[in-house]
């Protein structure tokens, strides 16, 4: 998947990852499925980023790709607003090409990128891959299927489950996760698989 972003010194990102397991139907209705999805007490955010100070323009070429991986993962994770940091192994990016690895620490799991410069002095292009995937929280699979479904209110929203799942762990991108929500009555009625992608996390 390739996804095109310029700014300055630092500009295209690509998150591809291949490989996922589905989760089949258990046959049961979705009212029985799952646990509740209660309302949350504050509306859940479209986007999340690090709590850290973003670096300026004129910062280092590294430390601006630090922060928008850091960003990345926390919009993977359904927007949840946890501590990030990021480490890399090389100490600085220059003009000419390069390719290292960042690894984004994020409430425990860390997720690394490969990352490949094409080199250049005033706008720098770059790819970065991550290595074992996205990550998944429990807590952005529930914020994200309040979003779709619960904020309507009426028989979605009182019959609103997920899948218990881990506070956060990878999964492949752009497959199913293995996790699930559910509507059990209504015109959404239906199961929903919680699927990350390079840009977030959706329901489908």
């Amino acid at each position: 998947m390739q996804r095109n972003k310029w700014i300055r010194t630092a500009a295209t990102v690509a998150l591809v990852v291949s490989a996922a397991s589905a989760c089949g139907s258990s046959g049961e209705p979705a009212s029985a499925k799952g646990t509740p999805v209660p309302s949350p007490t504050a509306a859940p955010p479209e986007k999340a980023a690090p709590q850290h100070p973003a670096p300026g323009k004129e910062a280092p070429v590294l430390e601006q790709i630090k922060y928008d991986l850091e960003s990345r993962v926390l919009s993977m994770g359904g927007a949840v607003s946890k501590p990030t940091s990021s480490s890399c192994d090389t100490k600085e990016v220059g003009d000419q090409p390069q390719t290292f690895t960042c690894t984004v620490k994020y409430m425990g799991v860390d997720v690394p990128f490969r990352v490949e410069t094409k080199g250049g002095f005033i706008l720098m292009q770059y790819t970065a891959t991550p290595t074992k995937g996205g990550v998944l929280t429990a807590e952005g699979m529930r914020a994200r299927a309040w979003q779709q479904y619960g904020m309507y209110g009426g028989k979605a929203a009182r019959s609103l489950r997920c899948d218990k799942a881990p506070a956060v762990q990878l999964v492949p991108l752009d497959k199913p996760s293995g996790f699930r929500c559910y509507v059990g009555e209504g015109g959404l009625k239906g199961d929903y698989d919680a699927i990350v992608t390079a840009h977030g996390m959706r329901l489908t």
